[in-house]
């Protein structure tokens, strides 16, 4: 590859995902304000740190909320895929337990806010709080990651049919573009990292890669990560929630179920596919992958995990200042995919 022309497509492809924008951060008062003038709410909020743009929590007598505020550097399009995402759910799959939209006094699932300063407007959106408790903070068992696969499928199946002007939009997490993404490794000055990082590269480039215009695609939810999926171990219907619809983009399936693996790969060094494969496995249940889909998950779930250590690399070089928040959902990819390129890659039933 022409490495200037791939530094160039990382460029490109990170300013549309929203990573190369500065904060402008507006303080909580004007946010009241806002909230007061479009949804008649008030309350107390309290800041959620977050990757681009700016999330509250708001208390008011009991009932609390989630209210986000996009960058200026966010294109309002880009924002209203996810809403119009959010609204094709509700209206038909209002069984599933995903995040619902709080409507304005206008009656819109979201406010444009001209901004001060930046190329875009801002958009205001309320969404009810879901309670429950992260997937990150539990070690689930088998059977619960089955009911993670399954409840991923069911998102996917009530998906399928949805369409948007920006969904075929440049995001840097899409796994199609992860062909592209060698340049970062410059960023990484471990040889040993680098060997492997180039290992699975060759096998994406072998095996993912040539299939992409094959996949079966559609409109993904994108990060079904342990950052995004509310559980109640105690209940039988293991997953409670599905938040945050702001990677939403049209990819092969697979790498939906990529990223769910992805984040469980190397839980147990000495078994590292052990918590990702019952995942393949209840998404397959519900929504039967076909054997050319099942072989390629081996490849893409490890791709995934390196993308994200090379994205989170990249961007604390750029960005000091913002690295204990990249790292903390990233601190142990490396020594994961070692330990999952050590084991012998494993065969998922068809």
């Amino acid at each position: 590859m022409d490495t200037s022309a791939g530094s160039d497509f990382i460029s490109t492809v990170a300013a549309e995902s929203g990573l190369t924008g500065e904060q402008r951060p507006l303080g909580e008062p004007a946010v009241l304000k806002l909230l007061d003038a479009h949804y008649g709410v008030g309350g107390r909020l309290h800041r959620i740190p977050t990757e681009k743009d700016e999330t509250f929590r708001l208390e008011d007598r009991g009932s609390t909320s989630l209210v986000k505020l996009s960058s200026p550097d966010e294109d309002p399009a880009l924002v209203n895929l996810q809403t119009a995402c959010m609204e094709h759910l509700e209206w038909t799959a209002p069984e599933l337990p995903v995040q619902r939209l709080v409507r304005s006094l206008a009656g819109t699932g979201e406010v444009v806010v001209p901004a001060a300063e930046g190329p875009y407007d801002r958009v205001l959106r309320v969404m009810r709080f879901m309670p429950g408790r992260l997937l990150a903070s539990h070690a689930p068992s088998a059977d619960q990651l089955r009911q993670c696969g399954s409840s991923l499928a069911r998102l996917a199946t009530a998906l399928e049919g949805f369409d948007h002007p920006r969904a075929d939009r440049m995001l840097i997490w899409d796994l199609k573009h992860f062909h592209r993404m060698r340049p970062l490794l410059e960023y990484v000055g471990e040889a040993g990292k680098r060997a492997l990082a180039e290992n699975i590269f060759d096998q994406f480039d072998e095996t993912v890669a040539p299939l992409l215009d094959t996949l079966s695609s559609h409109v993904i939810h994108g990060d079904f990560s342990p950052f995004n999926v509310l559980v109640d171990p105690g209940a039988s219907h293991y997953v409670a929630g599905v938040i945050d619809f702001g990677d939403v983009v049209r990819s092969p399936r697979i790498f939906d179920i990529s990223v769910a693996m992805a984040n469980q790969l190397g839980a147990d060094p000495e078994n590292p596919w052990d918590s990702a494969l019952p995942i393949a496995e209840g998404y397959h249940s519900l929504c039967p992958l076909s054997p050319q889909e099942l072989r390629a998950l081996t490849v893409s779930a490890p791709a995934r995990l390196l993308l994200r250590a090379l994205i989170t690399g990249w961007r604390a070089a750029l960005q000091p200042e913002a690295r204990d928040y990249l790292f903390s959902h990233s601190a142990k990819d490396w020594d994961r995919l070692a330990s999952t390129a050590a084991a012998p890659a494993p065969s998922i039933a068809s």
